[in-house]
């Protein structure tokens, strides 16, 4: 009797261990092309990145390995390339960083997803939106800086980094004007991270937020030099906090993306001595 308990308890714990496979984090690197990838966009099983300011006015799609499938030049400068969604038929690029606070406005370039007959370098359609004037902005001290952009129900919305408040603002843009104003900001629960990327799940309808701790709060980080305390955040879709947790990884995470299986994504920025990574996190947006 004892013995066929026994065989029944391993038998069930063995049911258990191979129905339910545990999430595993796995990343790649990323070729030097893409040392600052700065967002991240999931398109069916590949993927699109770029770099940040200053870097070449190019678009990369790669695959899950990391590797270059293909490019697309734009003929528009990158000042500060921070983010990218889509619509389903076409790509919203944000130019939108602003560290120093020296600009008065932000750029969001319309592309079209399919680059198979686009002449390079391509014009895309530009958008411009104006920032209000509070000033002389102090460089990381204040919160017109936009690292974040999801397109959502027929509208662009706008995450700030918020340096100056550290929490979060939440603007609506209408991808159709070529040229508006941003608008009043919509309440958004602080997630106590500084935003770098986010996503919307439509199944789930569920927002995805990714950063890191305001380095300059994160001192014990700062002194060991054991990098960035990478965070991501989810809410409802009336924006309301769920769940925050840290990321096992000290890299300066910049993208974040949800593929076709409700996987959650992020890229990283290549560090000292080490390269950009793709990072398939393991964690469910269902």
């Amino acid at each position: 009797m004892f013995r066929r308990v026994v065989m029944l308890l391993l038998a069930l714990n063995l049911l258990a261990c191979t129905s339910v496979p545990k999430s595993v984090w796995t990343a790649v690197d990323l070729p030097a092309e893409l040392s600052e990838s700065s967002g991240l966009l999931c398109i069916g099983d590949e993927f699109i990145s770029f770099n940040d300011s200053g870097g070449l006015p190019l678009l990369y799609r790669i695959n899950a390995a990391g590797q270059i499938q293909q490019q697309l030049e734009l003929s528009v400068k990158n000042i500060d390339w921070e983010a990218i969604t889509s619509d389903g038929q076409f790509l919203y690029l944000a130019d939108t960083g602003n560290n120093a606070g020296k600009r008065t406005s932000v750029l969001i370039h319309k592309v079209p997803l399919d680059w198979r007959m686009l002449k390079q370098p391509y014009q895309p359609v530009t958008l411009e939106i104006s920032l209000p004037d509070q000033g002389k902005l102090k460089a990381y001290q204040h919160d017109l800086d936009f690292e974040a952009l999801v397109y959502q129900q027929g509208a662009l919305w706008l995450i700030s980094k918020s340096w100056a408040s550290q929490k979060p603002a939440l603007y609506r843009l209408d991808p159709s004007l070529h040229r508006q104003t941003l608008a009043k900001a919509l309440p958004l629960e602080s997630p106590d991270f500084l935003v770098t990327d986010a996503s919307f799940n439509s199944s789930t309808e569920q927002w995805w937020l990714v950063g890191y701790t305001d380095p300059r709060k994160a001192i014990w980080a700062y002194l060991t030099n054991s990098g960035f305390q990478a965070q991501i955040a989810r809410y409802d879709k009336e924006f309301q906090l769920l769940e925050v947790q840290a990321l096992p990884t000290p890299g300066q995470v910049e993208g974040l993306c949800i593929d076709q299986h409700q996987q959650i994504w992020i890229s990283e920025e290549a560090g000292k001595q080490k390269p950009a990574r793709l990072i398939k996190t393991g964690l469910s947006s269902r």
